[in-house]
């Protein structure tokens, strides 16, 4: 069986029920996260059912060690202060990562020295300090984008239980038999808070790439297949990327259904995914089949993929079997929309380095 490494771009969690549907089109999903977990926890079974699950493996690009707990903090003062989060990270400088906040005067020879032609040695160590400190700002963009996501992910769960809460109450005001929608439908409690959802400014998105790049050009993950993201503006960076390199556009080569819910709780997700994947399996290998003779074609063009990557028995089996699972009455559709970037790997895509991986860029848009 081909394996397909699966990246999340540019998020660094799944922290929604919105998100929960991925795990039925892929078998693992990587995640860059900006700081690693407790290493007190580290042999400790994993908490999140995802993970121990094995659909989610988690990685944390150099990791923070023994400064960890002074990030950490850092993030939870600005989380908890959110007077001004723009004024926060402009103040943010490798001072934070030094022992202590204090700094030492310098001694007659440093001051002598400082005035001096700078040697080579002391370029490097500038040039090292100023990498340190555009990863732990990047770290930190990541982090409190994480912070914002879960914030506005409640907010808007909040604003759709308020709706359906009033319009409960104007059925009885008028003497109506008060049946919700929701317990009927969950998928119109998603499409509510979806609506609720703020749109992203693209200097956010912008922002929020730029730093997910950072903590990539430092990862393990520089080989992977795909790119999976449930942000669709953050796939125009992308194609803008694509077209500057090669002149060309990208292919849509295929665009799958998928349920919009599979469960309220992460545990009930997660074995609704499993479930779905001893069912299916056979099914879900073929795809992954199909997904990897795309990554491998040498001249992909519109002519000889133009009815799709997948052939139409695929498709058709793929969409009986979520009917089968997960009608569309009660779980809704969201669409998965597949592009092929030819001729260029997720890593030049994403940092104009070549890949040990020959072969063509997938990006699964989600959302």
């Amino acid at each position: 069986m081909n394996s397909l490494n699966t990246l999340l771009f540019p998020g660094t969690n799944i922290h929604s029920i919105r998100q929960f549907p991925l795990f039925l089109l892929l078998r693992k999903i990587h995640i860059l996260q900006p700081v690693e977990d407790d290493p007190d926890t580290a042999n400790a079974e994993p908490s999140d059912n995802f993970i121990k699950s094995g659909f989610c493996q988690v990685h944390t690009p150099c990791p923070l060690g023994e400064s960890r707990k002074r990030f950490q903090h850092l993030v939870q003062d600005i989380s908890t202060r959110k007077d001004d989060y723009a004024a926060q990270l402009s103040a943010l400088t490798l001072a934070a990562l030094s022992d202590s906040g204090e700094k030492t005067a310098l001694s007659e020879r440093e001051i002598i020295s400082s005035i001096k032609t700078p040697t080579q040695h002391t370029i490097e160590i500038e040039k090292d300090a100023e990498k340190e400190e555009k990863l732990w700002q990047a770290r930190l963009v990541l982090a409190i984008g994480e912070i914002l996501d879960r914030e506005e992910e409640e907010i808007a769960r909040n604003l759709a239980s308020l709706e359906d809460d009033e319009a409960s109450l104007f059925q009885e005001l008028h003497g109506e038999e008060n049946i919700s929608d929701t317990e009927e439908n969950p998928f119109v409690e998603i499409s509510q808070m979806k609506e609720n959802l703020k749109v992203l400014h693209p200097g956010s998105i912008k922002n929020r790439c730029r730093a997910w790049k950072i903590l990539f050009s430092k990862s393990s993950q520089k080989n992977s297949d795909i790119l999976l993201t449930t942000i669709p503006e953050s796939v125009d960076l992308l194609f803008e990327k694509y077209e500057e390199i090669s002149g060309n556009s990208a292919l849509k080569i295929a665009t799958l259904p998928l349920p919009g819910f599979i469960g309220w709780e992460r545990e009930k997700a997660c074995n609704t995914a499993l479930n779905f994947h001893a069912q299916y399996g056979t099914l879900i290998a073929e795809l992954e089949t199909e997904l990897s003779a795309a990554r491998d074609n040498r001249k992909p063009t519109e002519q000889n993929i133009k009815n799709g990557c997948l052939s139409a028995s695929l498709a058709k089996s793929w969409e009986s079997a979520l009917e089968q699972e997960f009608p569309k009455e009660k779980h809704g559709r969201i669409a998965a929309k597949i592009y092929l970037f030819p001729q260029t790997s997720c890593s030049t895509l994403l940092l104009n380095s070549p890949s040990s991986t020959d072969g063509n860029a997938i990006v699964i848009v989600v959302g």
